[in-house]
């Protein structure tokens, strides 16, 4: 067993144990149900992950197909929905695979377009995935957008102090911890930059340590906005905050998490 395999593992499983959340997933089935009449809609989330939300829409009786490119996160899906005839899974790049046709609803949810990971420009990755959004569905067709909007992302990310996210034992015995280092936010690029890795002890007693630097284009609402009016979208709703509160426009410091709901003409 290699030490990649050994630290996606472990990952995946800290991933599905931390990020449980589920007020995002009532939320969307909330909207979901006020928009389309609580009308089953056929429904493609991108980066599905271990299926924290298309297992919850498949469960809501909707028809889904989910992909991510993460084939760690992909085998908890699969088992998170054994037993279910209305969902399907597959591995996938949101960035430069076929997302298919046809679809009433696509959602992207889980802030991924502040998530991705692609060797494309950040910027272009995120218009792309937008691009890739309005050519899957049908005409009429809506996009659900769930993402971080910061009024002042200097303020936000430039941290530099040692911090932990993740931190536990996996089935296969792996323990380990997240370490990060902080960011610094570029205002001239919109580019976070972080640094940090992974502290991993295996069942055996090797010690692992996976460095770790990322990178994240942090838009502003004129972007996403523009981009999703490039993409041929009309934004319908927009929510701040999982309320139904609209986003202010232009943003305020309070509204920190935007939902969008937009339609392709």
């Amino acid at each position: 067993m290699n030490r990649d395999f050994i630290a996606k593992h472990w990952y995946a499983n800290m991933y599905e144990k931390f990020e449980n959340q589920t007020h995002d997933v009532d939320f969307l089935l909330k909207v979901l149900t006020e928009q389309t009449g609580n009308q089953p809609q056929n429904i493609l989330e991108v980066a599905c992950g271990g299926g924290r939300i298309c297992v919850s829409l498949a469960k809501a009786n909707q028809t889904v197909t989910g992909f991510d490119a993460d084939e760690h996160m992909l085998l908890r899906c699969y088992r998170r929905m054994e037993g279910l005839p209305n969902i399907h899974c597959y591995q996938a790049d949101a960035a430069i695979s076929d997302w298919g046709l046809g679809f009433d609803v696509v959602v992207m949810a889980g802030n991924i377009l502040i998530n991705i990971e692609s060797d494309m420009d950040y910027k272009v990755a995120q218009k792309t995935l937008i691009k890739n959004a309005a050519a899957s569905l049908r005409t009429g067709g809506h996009l659900y957008m769930d993402f971080d909007l910061r009024y002042n992302p200097a303020a936000y990310f430039n941290r530099l102090k040692e911090s932990s996210y993740f931190e536990g034992t996996d089935e296969l015995g792996t323990t380990g911890r997240t370490v990060s280092y902080g960011s610094v936010y570029d205002p001239v690029t919109q580019i976070c930059t972080g640094t940090g890795h992974w502290e991993l002890t295996t069942n055996s007693g090797e010690q692992i340590i996976i460095p770790k630097r990322w990178f994240k284009h942090i838009p502003t609402q004129s972007q996403v906005y523009g981009w999703l009016s490039d993409a041929g979208f009309t934004i319908e709703r927009t929510y701040q905050n999982y309320t139904a509160e609209p986003m202010p426009e232009p943003i305020v410091e309070a509204a920190n998490r935007a939902i969008i709901w937009a339609r392709k003409l």
